[in-house]
């Protein structure tokens, strides 16, 4: 005898044997008990929720020998004969395979004839948003008006696709995703009653990875159940299914966190290479975050993470090591990394990319990399470093006939570079996201040094930039009092020689007017 699947042994046979449609239920006994059984239903919704089958259910519930009923016996001749499939008063059609005019025609002929045994002819309209528009506009007038024994149960997953004069002819149902802890729950009961042992943390696995839909849960426990020779463990799930183990997730999240992106690549690399759909990475990384955020920003999370309860402690500490708004940035980088996977050639760059961009957001020449320089930067300037340095009064300029400016020595140039990056700030906050991770290194022949960490090369290079290089030393003769030129240099030396000498109508033009005056490219500011 062939094997039976779970999902077609453990489907439900009455209203409340389904899970997770209460709100759909509850309205369908209501409407058979008081006797207002409309013509035309559509039950719309997410794959493998129960649609098809509670049109059965509906089926059998108007023709029960003891019918109508919302609670049909299962047992009388009617209520088996739906329930194995040979009942000549339910017809099911697929409308995938059957979705042109002659087939809605033949319908309209055969809805005149009085059903065999039952007292409703009930047509099941399997994904009817496949119907061509001829067949739809074929069926209008019958879906309209039809024989008072006849009920039309149009099911579909994509409700959009159907047109209105359709849809107003309908009462419509929608059948939500079922949540994991009740997924969760059925399996469990389904795997008590079929004698197999399965760990609540591969319960929980299987749920989760289903997205809502029963039926794909209870297809993968069949599998596990054919495949595993004894108790069913979570490494069993994860193996089947190509998950992305908890460890890997946590490696891959604190290597954001730490800002550690040879870690990151190297733990991408390892899953490539594994074998691991990179899609699937990125949907398991995106879930991720996402309850991160949660935590973060709900006061009680509970219901809205699905996660097995042993593991939220380890989830809230995670999160409490992100700002909010880190988490949201990672969010839309794993997000448009999904989406640029599914139609890439080369789907591992995405994800390489993605974690690249989250883990060095001072690489990311972007509009969102910008702005996760500027909040690590103001989140610096709010944490203190180190105690705060006695500051020097600064020297009060004195103009003289010689135009010689009064001497600023290192130390005063260091204390006042706070005062210096606010005066830069007001003016341009690209400016101030390039400038503020250097420190002044010197002040020589006329020159102030600011020196910058390592891997600042962009910010180097975009400094250099006259309209940029011009704000900084008009700030720095403002707060220092000083006509210093500026020179920024990398960790082991100049990035590039000292500014050539300004012609003097340039100098006097920016003196009067700014720096905004020198130079025409555009910033990512005047981009957005």
């Amino acid at each position: 005898m062939a094997h039976l699947s779970l999902y077609r042994k453990w489907r439900p046979q009455s209203f409340d044997d389904v899970v997770g449609q209460e709100p759909v239920t509850r309205t369908l006994r209501s409407a058979i008990a008081s006797g207002r059984v409309a013509h035309a239903y559509l039950f719309s919704g997410h794959r493998g929720t129960g649609k098809t089958t509670t049109a059965r259910i509906l089926a059998k519930a108007l023709n029960c020998e003891r019918g109508p009923t919302p609670d049909p016996c299962n047992a009388c001749e009617a209520c088996r004969a739906i329930a194995d499939g040979f009942s000549m008063d339910v017809i099911e059609l697929d409308a995938a395979s059957n979705r042109g005019i002659d087939e809605i025609r033949e319908i309209r002929e055969r809805v005149r004839l009085a059903p065999a045994s039952g007292r409703y002819k009930v047509y099941i309209l399997d994904e009817a948003h496949m119907l061509t528009t001829e067949a739809e506009n074929a069926l209008l007038k019958t879906l309209e008006e039809p024989p008072p024994h006849v009920v039309f149960v149009l099911v579909t997953t994509e409700p959009h696709r159907l047109p209105a004069t359709i849809l107003s002819r309908c009462q419509r149902f929608e059948f939500r995703r079922i949540p994991t802890a009740q997924v969760v729950e059925r399996l469990r009961r389904i795997a008590e009653r079929e004698g197999l042992s399965v760990s609540p943390g591969a319960l929980h696995r299987i749920a989760r990875a289903a997205d809502g839909a029963l039926r794909d849960a209870e297809s993968v426990l069949d599998q596990l159940a054919a495949s595993v020779a004894g108790p069913i463990s979570e490494a069993d799930v994860v193996r089947l299914l190509g998950l992305l183990e908890d460890e890997v997730v946590d490696a891959l999240t604190e290597a954001v966190r730490t800002q550690d992106a040879a870690t990151a690549l190297r733990v991408a690399s390892d899953l490539v290479e594994g074998g691991r759909d990179v899609r699937a990475v990125l949907r398991r990384l995106l879930g991720h975050f996402r309850d991160l955020l949660v935590l973060r920003v709900a006061q009680d999370p509970r219901g809205l993470v699905d996660a097995p309860e042993d593991r939220y402690p380890h989830l809230a500490e995670q999160a409490r090591g992100f700002a909010p708004e880190a988490l949201l940035r990672a969010l839309s980088l794993l997000s448009a990394a999904e989406g640029e996977a599914r139609w890439s050639a080369h789907p591992r760059l995405a994800l390489e990319l993605a974690l690249l961009r989250l883990a060095r957001p001072d690489l990311d020449p972007g509009l969102e990399g910008l702005r996760a320089r500027v909040e690590r930067l103001e989140q610096r300037l709010k944490t203190p470093q180190s105690p705060p340095r006695p500051e020097p009064a600064p020297p009060a300029p004195q103009p003289t006939s010689l135009g010689v400016d009064p001497p600023v020595s290192l130390e005063q140039a260091a204390a006042r570079w706070p005062r210096v990056l606010e005066e830069v700030k007001a003016k341009r906050a690209y400016t101030f996201a390039l400038l503020a991770e250097g420190q002044p290194a010197a002040v020589e022949a006329g020159r102030l040094v600011v020196r910058f960490p390592p891997g600042s090369e962009f910010a180097l290079r975009t400094l250099e930039d006259p309209r940029h290089r011009g704000l900084v030393e008009h700030a720095v003769r403002a707060v220092l009092g000083s006509e210093l030129r500026v020179q920024f240099v990398a960790p082991d030396g100049p990035a590039s020689p000292p500014a050539a000498p300004r012609d003097p109508l340039v100098e006097q033009a920016t003196h009067l007017l700014g720096p905004a005056v020198a130079f025409r490219p555009l910033d990512p500011e005047e981009r957005s």
